[in-house]
């Protein structure tokens, strides 16, 4: 083989002839095939500008493209999926991966906020717009006695690809005060509740979060398109306004290969001995409801 690299050209005929596709297949000296047909995968992606979560060709037309057999194009879509370049899903194919969401632990921010910090486009699907009775309901107890409250929940995507669960409960008079209601969420679903109320001017003064890992169950797992006893992280939180008001408490299902916890820790030998009691305590307290 010369040192220049081979054009491999072929001509789709299906659903409706397919325009002719061309991909450069380079091979230096020393570098396996599969590993060339990475790179060639790679500049795939790039010419046609796949966005995170967009399929790519199957496996037959990849084959076609490049010439090779389909063991090396599964040795290649290995390899990147190894490197979190695509990721594969059985039975529906290869997509482009969704990159994974880093949460910098303690900045507070919402879950359209840190979609959009990763190049993406939020969205959601609406599951449950409801008001609450002040009893009887687990997370109302945290809230003091008579507190009229809603619950909404969504299923929450990046580029159209679910990666978690959000079940958050308000105080009604925050949310009549943003505006947020059944019917502004069944028309835009995917509306970013913190930017709404700190359009109405409702300061979000700090949040507490606790995080326990475990496997998905059956209903979250077909929410997810995903197996149950998937590894999720269960996280809830309380927010707060200005004077440790609590606004809200929020229960997350969130898909475990997609979130990285990043949290900056200081020591502070004076209150070590402390061990984190109190924040013990309240974990306990979370554990019970």
């Amino acid at each position: 083989m010369s040192g220049q690299p081979d054009l491999i050209s072929v001509e789709l005929g299906q659903e409706g002839k397919l325009a002719a596709r061309r991909a450069l297949l380079q091979r230096r000296p020393g570098v396996a095939l599969y590993a060339a047909v990475q790179e060639g995968v790679e500049q795939l992606i790039r010419e046609r500008m796949l966005a995170p979560g967009d399929a790519l060709p199957p496996e037959q037309e990849l084959q076609a493209i490049f010439g090779v057999s389909r063991a090396t194009i599964r040795q290649a879509l290995s390899g990147l999926e190894r490197k979190r370049v695509v990721e594969r899903r059985q039975g529906r194919g290869t997509f482009l991966a969704i990159p994974t969401m880093e949460l910098s632990l303690p900045q507070l921010t919402g879950f359209s906020e840190q979609v959009l910090a990763r190049g993406m486009t939020p969205t959601s699907r609406l599951l449950e717009f409801v008001k609450l009775k002040p009893e009887g309901d687990r997370d109302s107890e945290f809230f003091p006695a008579g507190t009229a409250l809603i619950r909404m929940a969504r299923i929450r995507c990046a580029n159209d690809v679910p990666i978690g669960i959000h079940s958050a409960t308000l105080r009604a008079d925050l949310a009549d005060r943003a505006g947020v209601n059944a019917s502004e969420l069944r028309k835009n679903p995917s509306l970013s509740l913190y930017a709404r109320l700190e359009a109405a001017h409702v300061t979000i003064a700090w949040a507490q979060e606790f995080v326990r890992s475990r496997g998905a169950q059956r209903l979250e797992a077909q929410r997810l398109k995903v197996r149950p006893s998937t590894p999720v992280l269960d996280v809830v939180r309380f927010t707060y306004q200005v004077g440790d008001r609590l606004m809200e408490v929020v229960r997350s299902v969130l898909l475990g290969d997609r979130y990285t916890y990043i949290a900056s820790l200081e020591r502070h030998p004076a209150t070590a001995g402390l061990g984190g009691l109190v924040t013990h305590a309240r974990e306990e307290e979370v554990s019970r409801r």
